[in-house]
């Protein structure tokens, strides 16, 4: 008790020099610091307790390979280490969902190929066009938006993320998240109602 106690009166800076002069036990102290927290982070991202664990364990593997890039003078350690943390979470979640998609695209592929040969072959270069024009205003609608809207937009419409997934990876709160979401949807609807009237 009286040593995890001694523990946790080090400072973050103070355990990262430990760490940087090779001190043996310094990076176990920061691993027991930080631990749960980005185990946290990492879940409520991957939605899946074994995957996180395995994050988690990558995670810190980074953290040791990198912890002479944190410049304190820049950000707290906190915080460093939870952006590295969803970063690697949402690199993880979209290696799993692209999976979990490949695997329900293969075992529906009959269905969908049908689908496809009911479309009247001279009415699909059309369909296609359109699609590709749609995307085209759909994509400079997005390009217009504020930096941190345009993030979470992303994250949330074309990566699928939860609202508390994307407030995790970007250490943001809840509210915010849900905030700058709604207005950046409602932007993107009404720029796409304007440029539908231009047409």
């Amino acid at each position: 008790m009286a040593s995890s106690n001694v523990a946790s009166l080090v400072s973050d800076e103070d355990l990262v020099h430990r760490c940087r002069t090779g001190e043996p036990d310094a990076f176990s102290e920061l691993y027991g610091r930080y631990r749960r927290r980005v185990l946290s982070t990492a879940y409520r991202i991957i939605r899946n307790p074994e995957d996180a664990q395995d994050a988690t364990q990558e995670i810190f593997l980074k953290i040791y390979r990198s912890i002479s890039e944190w410049d304190p003078q820049r950000s707290r350690l906190s915080t460093w280490l939870y952006r590295l943390a969803a970063n690697h979470a949402i690199d993880c979640w979209r290696v799993r969902h692209r999976r979990l998609r490949s695997e329900v695209a293969e075992e529906a592929g009959r269905t969908v190929a049908g689908r496809l040969w009911d479309v009247d072959p001279a009415h699909a270069p059309y369909r296609a066009l359109e699609y590709k024009e749609l995307a085209g205003r759909v994509r400079r609608c997005i390009d217009s938006l504020p930096r941190l809207q345009r993030r979470f937009f992303v994250l949330r419409h074309f990566h699928g993320l939860t609202l508390a997934g994307i407030a995790a990876a970007e250490h943001r709160s809840l509210g915010t998240v849900k905030g700058l979401l709604f207005r950046a949807t409602r932007s993107v609807r009404r720029r796409l109602a304007n440029t539908a009237k231009m047409q």
